[in-house]
């Protein structure tokens, strides 16, 4: 009989702690969860709030402008760029409630990783600004490029033009890799490459374009010479 009462104090002691410290730790639970719900609202509102003021100054007009609304086409999204601005955002808080949850639950690890996202978040913003810019202003370039060298008379302005386009784009993907942090022997061998692709396809644009102008020139100046035989 005695030891069914050792028993039975043994199992309600153990039922007592085990309910103690949920009582302990249900104020935590409580607060991880108000934190989560109003993370997840404040993010929704938030990226709904971004999306309508991107649609509003015209930001979908310059990512179309800039190709970056037909990449996100081709990668088979429906989604329109402000959509994943919004979308980048939206999760960039959830992030943030959801590091602040597992830090009062006490799971330091998850807390630890998710702290590494966030942190490594706004290098992958800067990376995408880098692009975005690089194609606007490689969209610039080309179309002043295309302008002067058919000017002056080239036969392929539209592939100088290109070649000038597409070098100043791989020079911003270059420099977004390097914001992202990838290995800097990659980043070297990407603008290794560039730089000698583009030097071989100016070589060869300028060679092709320019013998019509170059014998345009060289005719005048054989006219000239006539000219000048003829008065002597």
């Amino acid at each position: 009989m005695e030891t069914v009462q050792n028993m039975g104090d043994a199992v309600l002691l153990s039922v007592t702690e085990a309910l103690q410290n949920f009582l302990g730790f249900l104020p935590q639970l409580i607060g991880a969860i108000i934190i989560l719900v109003l993370g997840w609202i404040i993010a929704g509102l938030l990226a709904t709030l971004v999306e309508k003021v991107l649609k509003t100054v015209g930001f979908e007009r310059a990512a179309e402008s800039t190709g970056i609304a037909g990449f996100v086409k081709q990668a088979g999204s429906d989604w329109t760029v402000s959509k994943v601005v919004a979308e980048i955002v939206k999760w960039f808080i959830r992030l943030i409630a959801l590091q602040a949850a597992a830090s009062i639950l006490g799971m330091t690890q998850v807390s630890a990783i998710i702290n590494s996202i966030l942190l490594w978040l706004p290098n992958l913003i800067v990376a995408l600004a880098i692009i975005v810019l690089g194609a606007f202003l490689a969209n610039f370039v080309a179309k002043i490029v295309r302008g002067t060298v058919g000017k002056m008379g080239f036969d392929n302005p539209d592939l100088i033009a290109n070649i000038a386009k597409f070098a100043i784009i791989g020079f911003a993907v270059i420099a977004a890799v390097d914001q992202l942090g990838i290995a800097e022997t990659v980043v070297n061998t990407l603008l290794i490459g560039v730089v000698a692709s583009v030097a071989a396809a100016f070589a060869l644009a300028f060679g092709l374009g320019g013998q019509r102008v170059a014998g345009q020139i060289t005719q005048s100046w054989y006219e000239k010479g006539q000219q000048a035989g003829q008065k002597v």
